[in-house]
């Protein structure tokens, strides 16, 4: 069974690294405010505690894994499995939550047809997706062996 993340090692890496930016924001305050020790620790606690759980689930909670049998997507509070016998269709779709702003390239692996090479404003329920990246391609082919649409 092979395990990826939803998300890019790239994008984790991009995203620590703002996060390590953003957590000199409560010292600024700290600094230019004219606040009680009590309520600096307070500020830096909070805002550290905000970082770490909104990093977590934004990188490091959502999870898909492959094997023999299909595709299975985990998180906290969602799981999903798609039988590679299910599967009709697996290509990229692009997420545009506003009309017209091309945002992200997903992958897709659908159990319905005419889901992929389009974009998307809201994610479907009968489909699985994980941003896109060419590493995965041999990764589904190895299990798949329908066409992959671009």
């Amino acid at each position: 069974m092979k395990r990826i993340f939803f998300v890019s090692y790239k994008n984790m890496i991009l995203g620590c690294l703002l996060y390590l930016s953003c957590s000199f924001v409560p010292f600024i305050i700290i600094k230019f405010g004219n606040y009680g020790r009590t309520t600096n620790i307070m500020i830096v606690f909070f805002w550290s505690l905000f970082l770490i759980v909104f990093g977590y689930f934004s990188y490091f909670d959502k999870k898909i894994y492959f094997n023999e049998e299909g595709v299975r997507y985990q998180s906290l509070l969602k799981k999903k499995f798609i039988g590679w016998h299910e599967v009709q269709e697996v290509g990229i779709a692009i997420y545009s939550p506003l009309a017209g702003n091309r945002t992200v390239d997903f992958l897709c692996i659908s159990t319905q047809q005419a889901v992929t090479g389009r974009m998307l404003i809201v994610m479907e329920n009968h489909s699985t997706y994980m941003n896109y990246r060419k590493s995965l391609i041999p990764l589904i082919k190895k299990y798949w062996s329908g066409e992959i649409i671009k």
